[in-house]
């Protein structure tokens, strides 16, 4: 199958990566912060949250999860339930204030996406739906003119809370956030200039996040932030799809499919003012 995936031997690699990078930082900012600083004011870790109150940042995410499909290509097998997503990703842009040296708020939007092949040009898919939709005469469909892929597209903003652990030159922290979701759910062809049908909606849900903060330039007017995160959940979208692919076809998602990755793993930079 084309464009096929590995999505939790990538996101493993990329959780590989990103401890690598960490200790990199942290070994970095370690030796930074051992360089003597006859400056006591610029020397104490609690004068970037309480002389530099906002912070602005911008950072990507790769994404694991699953998601439920009307059908996949026949050499998979299908019989519902959720499978792994393939091509994820996310980024977005977010707005800091420290409240104290511990404690701040945060705002951030987000982008999200991901897809699933559901169809090979000239081949059969196949899944249960179908066979209900054909009166049990059949579990395929097609053979398909063209590459079809189930996308999910999701955008949204998040108000939460940090609260991190001051160390010289990093800040350890975990957060909790609420965000407000619109996803829309797309069967089209590959460059998505065809659809065969779509649905779209709202959704809030909790978030839960854990990062580092890896900071330069501490006496800077201007502080360098460097953040390797994770972020955790994500709302389950339930679309209701008519005429899918055939008159009178209804596509009920009443598995589910996650709105964006429930795993994601990410890095951002900004800079405190």
């Amino acid at each position: 199958m084309k464009n096929k995936r590995d999505s939790a031997n990538r996101f493993g690699q990329c959780g590989v990566l990103l401890v690598l990078l960490a200790l990199v930082l942290s070994s970095q900012t370690m030796s930074l912060a051992q360089t003597p600083d006859t400056d006591n004011t610029t020397s104490d870790p609690s004068t970037i949250p309480n002389e530099h109150k906002w912070g602005l940042s911008f950072g990507g995410v790769l994404m694991d999860g699953r998601v439920t499909p009307a059908f996949l290509p026949v050499g998979e097998g299908y019989s519902g339930g959720m499978i792994p997503i393939e091509n994820p990703f996310g980024f977005g842009l977010s707005i800091d204030y420290n409240v104290n040296s511990s404690f701040r708020f945060f705002l951030d939007g987000n982008f999200y996406s991901y897809q699933r092949q559901v169809g090979v040009e000239g081949d059969y898919s196949s899944s249960f739906w179908v066979n209900e939709m054909t009166d049990y005469e059949s579990n395929l469909i097609g053979p398909f003119t063209e590459d079809a892929f189930f996308y999910m597209r999701t955008t949204g903003f998040r108000l939460g809370a940090k609260y991190g652990f001051q160390r010289k030159g990093f800040r350890p922290w975990v957060g909790v956030g609420l965000g407000f979701y619109a996803w829309n759910v797309d069967y089209a062809n590959a460059d998505r200039t065809g659809s065969w049908g779509s649905d779209y909606g709202t959704l809030a849900g909790v978030t839960y996040l854990f990062g580092v903060d890896f900071i330069f330039g501490r006496d800077s007017e201007n502080p360098i932030m460097i953040t390797l995160f994770g972020d955790l959940a994500s709302p389950v979208a339930k679309p209701i799809i008519d005429d899918l692919f055939q008159d009178s076809w209804t596509w009920e998602n009443s598995g589910g499919s996650h709105i964006m990755g429930p795993d994601r793993l990410g890095v951002s930079i900004g800079f405190w003012h």
